[in-house]
């Protein structure tokens, strides 16, 4: 992977993280003026627990950006792993959440005003974005292990 792409996602991941911290300092107000008859503490502490697993999961993506730039990717001790393990569990706790939100919002009926069925389109999104997003790296992680595995094949050969 080249610097310049490197260092445009590493300034993504930048933006990505203070746009969460930015959503966390103003999901109380945003919740309580869309679900006024609801109790928005509920789903203040749903949103803000969702956001902490994005930010786990930009955190990992940071970690394993460093160890391509040092080309400790393919190391076989499996410090790659741990940290695609760690998104692949932030990511299936996000789905979690997204669903327990949108359990919530449909049990306190706070779907029968406009903003409380776009919260709750929103947690179902989070909910299948959150499982779909866990598989896919599910996928990559044993891709990962196959070019770990094609990687020292080679380097006994050479």
């Amino acid at each position: 992977m080249t610097r310049p792409v490197l260092v445009a996602l590493r300034v993504l991941l930048v933006a990505l993280f203070a746009t969460s911290i930015v959503a966390q300092l103003f999901a109380h107000a945003v919740a309580e003026s869309a679900l006024a008859p609801v109790p928005a503490v509920v789903v203040t502490a749903f949103a803000i627990a969702a956001i902490v697993c994005v930010e786990i999961v930009i955190a990992c993506v940071w970690m394993l950006l460093g160890m391509v730039r040092d080309q400790r990717i393919f190391e076989e001790h499996g410090h790659s792993d741990r940290w695609v393990n760690a998104a692949i569990g932030a990511l299936a706790t996000a789905a979690a959440i997204g669903t327990a939100t949108l359990v919530y919002l449909l049990l306190a009926r706070a779907t029968e005003t406009p903003a409380g069925v776009t919260i709750a389109i929103l947690a179902a999104v989070t909910a299948g974005a959150g499982a779909a997003l866990a598989l896919l790296v599910v996928v990559m992680r044993q891709l990962l292990h196959t070019a770990i595995q094609l990687h020292s094949e080679l380097a006994e050969v050479v």
